[in-house]
């Protein structure tokens, strides 16, 4: 409001005199015709035009509008100085201010002039947009600063809300890694270690006359404790500490059901380049002789083969199925129940370990039971060294 006063008091008390030095009437006019058009532009431009079109970058849409509102202006002008003309104290003999403008506008054509007359296009700006073009400058700058300081504002709330998001989203995976940490804990906890009891009634019979091979029996039953004590914790193990783990025990069944089963085994590759999670495939094993030899009289067999190549493991397990005795038929990766209770928790540690990185298998027919794991494991440092 200041400025508009302030805009008033030297258009009409300083500018307009003048330039004019015509009577009261002319000065009057003209202050108020130049007053109105400084404020309707301004606020047209200022708060229309260049929001729009400006401030958007789009140029077209900008220069058709100013050269509209100039247009306008220059009509409002040659209006106003034909009017004008009529009440100037100027004669023929000695013409005003005012009766030169509007003979000099007469020279040019009424609608286009301002566009093509560089003179007549100069005067239209000096009569009328002079006083506001420091204004809109003043306006377009605020704009721009108050532009970008709220777009840092924004920016700043916008890093600060993906910041809060990225501090849940590491709260909600923590959370999770703990879950999972915890149900695996669970899980390895639940595998049934029902092999140590049959075995010990084993080695209780072995041991009756203390022979050396009942000794040794004692000795492979004491590594496989170690190895579920103090190995099962850990999050990953050299696949060959699993594979020495399954071939001692192998060794104890052997002993246990001496020639009720028979069972192959064959192991291609090296394990001591990959690493695996303990106690992983030991439940396959071990269902295969519970479900098996356990509850054969004769004729049983378990066939194992473990292949490496290329960072993956295949192992595969089969077992004979005793005429009379059925098994829960399972559902592979479908989240149902697999085989028995050992088979359900590997299978849920492996959706867990290794998401899309295992294919597991398990199939029954009438007379045989089957399991095939397709897994991609991870190298062991020894490995990875030698490769470097």
């Amino acid at each position: 409001m200041l400025a508009w006063i302030a805009l008033w008091c030297v258009v009409r008390y300083y500018s307009i005199p003048a330039f004019a030095k015509d009577n009261i009437h002319v000065i009057a006019h003209a202050s108020i015709v130049v007053f109105l058009q400084s404020v309707s532009v301004f606020y047209l431009l200022g708060y229309v035009i260049f929001p729009r079109f400006l401030y958007t970058r789009k140029i077209i849409l900008l220069i058709i509008s100013l050269l509209a509102i100039f247009l306008l202006i220059h009509l409002t002008n040659y209006h106003e100085f034909r009017y004008l003309s009529t009440i100037t104290n100027g004669s023929v003999e000695n013409p005003s201010y005012i009766d030169k403008l509007w003979d000099f506008y007469q020279t040019g054509n009424y609608l286009t002039s301002c566009f093509t007359n560089f003179d007549i296009a100069y005067t239209d700006y000096a009569w009328s947009l002079y006083y506001i073009t420091p204004l809109l400058a003043i306006k377009v700058m605020r704009d721009i600063i108050n532009s970008r300081t709220k777009n840092m504002q924004l920016e700043m709330e916008r890093l600060q809300l993906e910041k809060a998001n990225l501090n849940l989203q590491t709260q909600s995976l923590q959370l999770q890694k703990n879950n999972l940490n915890l149900e695996l804990s669970f899980l390895k906890s639940q595998i049934n270690p029902h092999f140590l009891f049959n075995t010990l009634n084993a080695i209780y019979t072995k041991t009756v006359d203390v022979d050396e091979q009942a000794a040794d029996l004692v000795l492979k039953l004491s590594d496989l404790m170690r190895y579920s004590l103090y190995e099962s914790s850990k999050e990953s193990v050299v696949l060959a500490k699993e594979i020495s783990y399954i071939e001692t025990y192998l060794a104890l069944e052997r002993a246990r059901f001496s020639d009720k089963v028979t069972i192959n085994y064959r192991l291609s590759g090296n394990p001591e380049e990959y690493m695996i999670a303990p106690l992983l495939l030991v439940s396959f094993v071990e269902n295969a002789f519970k479900h098996g030899p356990a509850k054969s009289k004769y004729g049983s067999y378990v066939n194992i083969s473990i292949d490496l190549y290329d960072n993956t493991l295949h192992f595969s397990i089969k077992n004979n199925i005793p005429q009379n005795t059925r098994l829960q038929k399972p559902a592979g990766k479908s989240g149902e129940k697999v085989g028995g209770f050992g088979l359900s928790n590997t299978s849920k540690r492996l959706q867990l370990l290794y998401p899309e990185k295992h294919k597991l298998s398990v199939q029954q027919t009438e007379s045989e039971f089957s399991v095939d794991l397709v897994l991609e494991l991870d190298m062991s440092g020894v490995a990875r060294h030698v490769i470097s």
